[in-house]
């Protein structure tokens, strides 16, 4: 494990790895909600308004968190490759 300059490269290497995989697990868990949203036989006022309100709305900050976690670990991965090159790793 090399440490330089204050960064453990392989740990900050990992935690990139890390929040990209907790990203696509949520990007899973957002299209099986959908699905069972769409899918299900609720019917009425409140039904509509979940289903054309509320489930968009949440999905949106769902995939925000997603994508957000997705570019933080791309940083951070991004980070670890800028520190082993400047190391001559």
């Amino acid at each position: 494990m090399a440490i330089t300059h204050g960064m453990n490269v392989e740990e900050v290497k990992a935690l990139g790895r890390k929040l990209q995989t907790v990203s696509g697990e949520l990007n899973s868990i957002i299209g099986q909600l959908n699905s069972q949203v769409n899918s299900t036989t609720w019917v009425g006022q409140d039904a509509t308004t979940f289903k054309t309100q509320w489930w968009p709305d949440h999905q949106r900050h769902l995939k925000a968190t997603a994508d957000g976690l997705n570019g933080f670990g791309q940083s951070a991965l991004n980070n670890a490759a800028a520190q082993e090159q400047a190391s001559g790793r």
